[in-house]
């Protein structure tokens, strides 16, 4: 077959159609039950139906076109950098953590067997003959080393140990490669104001390292601080690089050229499971730092932003772990594609034991693997790049963020808006309106608040204490986990099925399955969120005996033919407690209806409290 030179029309067959097509075809489907509708309900319905309001307060619409993305982004390698720092693809560093304190974690092993780069959890004081244990055998002059220590501690003694295990083994400077983790801010943030910000040590730590390991960073302004404790995507760009000015300022007043201060920091920001959300991140977060770095003088290649995504603390759950191996995925697929320097996973079971399983360390590192080096992601520069969607949300979440930063610098920086107590209020505000999306499950938890699995075995308690400072000046910033709730409440359940009979209660089925079914697999699905077993039949199947807890399942219709003597039925069987499956019924002798936008967290606990199950 000849080759042709033809260019390739996929919609040549196809008649064309704009954006005012698409919006008469949506209307018909808006109002095919109301062909009278107004403009003005149309429009209602659309922003009902269609339009996702985020966290940071702009919508998120159906369709996009050309209209609605930047014209002219300068190219992947320019500035302001939106599209990455790097003109060529280039693969990213799979950094992996290692937790010198748990059997089978060392920096060795997971060197050999994929990642490119370890992430180390030692402790702020840890002397430089304990790190060198730790890096015994890793090959300094190939391997990127990078430290992480605790809350209470900014990490310059750990930072220092690691300058003194170089210098012993004489590797050569201009291959020492890594971040040594200092984060005064974010130390002094996570403590509540216990940890001083004392910048003099930090300064003398980043002029020395710009002579003894000019390619390693010194400072990190750590982005996680405020994503665990619950910020949104916007406030945790703002207040990072909030932070990160901030260090700036400080280091300067201490002698720090500009120039070297925003050399040495590499930025930590939280890849999510919404891959979207943090494709958009990373790209506005490069935007953001080069416009602080042109503001501040500097040449646009000294404005570019290092970044590490860390797979969300969030976002994992200690019920049906390996869900977590999913939501991890996506968050480094989403991290590559928003091109992060350097990516780290958590194993899906770190939440049972510290450090995770060997199996759930090995997971971890070979999902990057399989995305690096199978699916290829990084030899494309930019793969979400000219997505009208994604440049548009960027853009966005870019001028939220820049906002939101105004904000801050106006009320005195980040510090004084922190000891104001503003930054706690702004944080409160979204998660109290993350809270409700996921009780009402418009926010869904997979394996938890969605698909629970009640026949699983229970995760142990949990010895994984969120970070913490004593004598705090204001609350800490420590991790919130979506899942925190209602794993409370799914413990109670397993703590009296474990020591007896699991709660249950009576799904009752009326006319019929093709009636029935729906309702009854949404009713299990609700009431096993709780651990509460459900036991399915029909009225005259109800035993007191066994529960006093009944639930109707049905629909509209038959309820309104049967639905008041079937409760009746089972008041007269000996159930305490009746509730119907559906919204807006009103049937008399109902204790609660449920359905979509119930307040599972709420009437969960409820019932669990009237079943007479501890707290």
């Amino acid at each position: 077959m000849g080759q042709t030179t033809e260019p390739l029309q996929p919609g040549a067959d196809f008649p064309s159609a704009d954006r005012d097509d698409w919006l008469a075809g949506v209307r018909k489907v808006l109002t095919r039950n109301r062909p009278d509708a107004t403009d003005d309900e149309v429009a209602s319905l659309f922003a009902k139906q269609l339009v996702t309001h985020t966290e940071d307060g702009f919508d998120l619409q159906p369709l996009y076109t050309a209209d609605d993305a930047s014209t002219g982004r300068p190219d992947p390698g320019e500035f302001p950098f939106v599209r990455g720092t790097h003109r060529e693809p280039r693969d990213w560093e799979i950094r992996q953590r290692v937790w010198p304190t748990v059997d089978g974690s060392d920096a060795v092993t997971e060197l050999e067997q994929g990642a490119t780069g370890v992430l180390v959890e030692v402790p702020g004081d840890v002397t430089s003959d304990q790190l060198e244990r730790v890096l015994d055998g890793v090959l300094l002059d190939l391997a990127p080393v990078s430290l992480s220590t605790p809350a209470d501690s900014a990490g310059v003694g750990a930072a220092r140990a690691l300058m003194t295990v170089w210098d012993a083994r004489s590797i050569d400077p201009a291959v020492r490669r890594g971040s040594l983790g200092v984060d005064p801010i974010g130390a002094w943030a996570r403590s509540g104001g216990s940890t001083d910000i004392d910048i003099a040590p930090v300064a003398d730590l980043v002029n020395e390292l710009a002579e003894s390991a000019p390619e390693a960073r010194a400072l990190v302004a750590d982005g996680t601080v405020w994503h665990d404790a619950g910020a949104s995507d916007g406030q945790e760009l703002a207040w990072t690089i909030a932070a990160a000015v901030d260090t700036v300022r400080r280091l300067a007043d201490a002698g720090v050229e500009t120039r070297r201060a925003f050399a040495s920091i590499e930025f930590r920001f939280a890849a999510t499971a919404d891959q979207f959300a943090t494709i958009c991140k990373l790209r506005a977060a490069r935007s953001l730092w080069s416009r602080i770095g042109e503001l501040s003088g500097l040449s646009p290649e000294q404005c570019a932003m290092r970044i590490h995504a860390d797979a969300s603390r969030p976002m994992l759950t200690r019920y049906d772990p390996w869900v977590n191996t999913l939501r991890s995925t996506v968050a480094c697929f989403a991290a590559a594609l928003g091109d992060a320097d350097a990516i780290t996973l958590t194993p899906h079971d770190v939440l049972i034991e510290q450090g995770g399983s060997s199996l759930g360390r090995r997971i971890a590192r070979n999902t990057q693997s399989v995305l690096l080096l199978e699916s290829n992601l990084a030899r494309v520069t930019d793969i979400a790049g000219g997505s009208w969607y994604v440049e548009r949300r960027t853009d966005q979440l870019a001028d939220v963020a820049w906002n939101e930063l105004q904000r801050v610098e106006g009320a005195g920086g980040l510090v004084a808006a922190v000891e104001s107590g503003s930054i706690h209020e702004a944080i409160a505000d979204v998660s109290s309106e993350r809270s409700r999306a996921v009780a009402t499950r418009k926010r869904p938890l997979t394996g938890l608040t969605e698909f629970p699995n009640i026949a699983e075995t229970p995760p142990p308690p949990s010895t994984i204490s969120p970070d913490a400072g004593g004598g705090a000046a204001f609350e800490p910033f420590t991790l919130h986990r979506l899942s925190d709730e209602f794993e409370q409440l799914r413990g109670r359940a397993d703590a009296v099925a474990a020591s007896g009979e699991r709660p249950s209660l009576f799904l009752a089925a009326l006319g019929g399955p093709a009636a029935s079914t729906a309702r009854a697999t949404f009713a299990k699905n609700f009431f096993e969120v709780a651990g509460i077993r459900t036991i399915e039949g029909e009225v005259a199947d109800f035993d007191p005996s066994v529960t006093t807890f009944a639930c109707l399942c049905s629909s509209d219709p038959v309820y309104e033919a049967q639905g008041a003597d079937a409760a009746r039925s089972l008041r007269d069987a000996g159930a305490t407690t009746v509730y119907l499956a559906g919204r807006g019924v009103g049937l008399d002798g109902i204790d609660g209806e449920i359905g979509l936008g119930t307040d599972l967290l709420d009437t969960l606990s409820r019932t669990l409290d009237q079943m007479g199950v501890p707290s």
